[in-house]
């Protein structure tokens, strides 16, 4: 059975998007010379583009084309990963901002969470970039009794997780998901539009029962993806 002409043309341009002969920001041919290359009328082309830019490969800009959007940036749920790390792993450039470091008193709250009623704790806020486009703001509380030198890094060069794992290597953590409105400075610091969603992702850790970090990433969902692989024995 002969295959759908539209979908011929939609596996052409999916092909061509996933052997990044068509990278990001590609404009892709119209939908009149898609039509004229494959001998199917422009309502056909246009199926078949209207089928891609569906499940997120091309973006349609009005009187401008249709180009290949950028595909998001995915983190594993399952994993702690240095941010650097996933950026490279992609090919692309990892940029940090630092926009503020601090030594406070703790809320109840992070007291709790990392076990400093009686002390002071660090806090860092930065902004990572991938690409020269901001996709994570990490705002981090650390224990300053058990890590002292925190502050003395510089998190322009190495990420609070790398330096982190080095003196206290990571035994255990707790992760918590949830989507929110971004505030405006939330908005200002990620490049995310009005009424584009956030996601928030509290995550505590431990070194061998020893509370060291609590870090609460902020991430622009237009921009990113959490995803999770379990692969289970049969």
């Amino acid at each position: 059975m002969a295959q759908a002409k539209y979908k011929e043309i939609a596996d052409f341009i999916k092909k061509q998007i996933d052997t990044k002969v068509w990278s990001e920001g590609h404009k892709i041919p119209s939908e009149t010379d898609l039509s004229a290359s494959f001998s199917a009328s422009r309502m056909t082309a246009r199926k078949a583009v209207d089928e891609i830019a569906n499940i997120g490969l091309l973006k349609r800009i009005p009187s401008v084309g249709t180009f290949v959007k950028a595909t998001p940036a995915k983190s594993s749920l399952l994993e702690i990963k240095n941010i650097a790390d996933e950026i490279s792993a992609r090919g692309h450039d990892h940029k940090m901002t630092v926009l503020s470091k601090m030594t406070l008193i703790p809320n109840e709250a992070i007291a709790n969470t990392l076990s400093s009623l009686d002390s002071k704790v660090f806090k860092i806020l930065i902004i990572h970039s991938e690409n020269g486009i901001p996709i994570q703001l990490e705002e981090r509380y650390v224990n300053a009794q058990i890590v002292p030198k925190f502050l003395e890094q510089d998190f322009s060069k190495v990420t609070a997780s790398e330096y982190l794992a080095s003196v206290c290597p990571l035994t255990d953590a707790e992760i918590e998901v949830e989507a929110i409105m971004p505030t405006k400075i939330l908005r200002h610091n990620l490049h995310i539009e009005e009424n584009i969603p956030c996601i928030k992702v509290s995550r505590s850790t431990q070194s061998n029962g020893y509370p060291i970090s609590l870090a609460i990433l902020y991430y622009p969902s237009d921009k990113y993806k959490l995803t999770s692989s379990i692969h289970l024995k049969r």
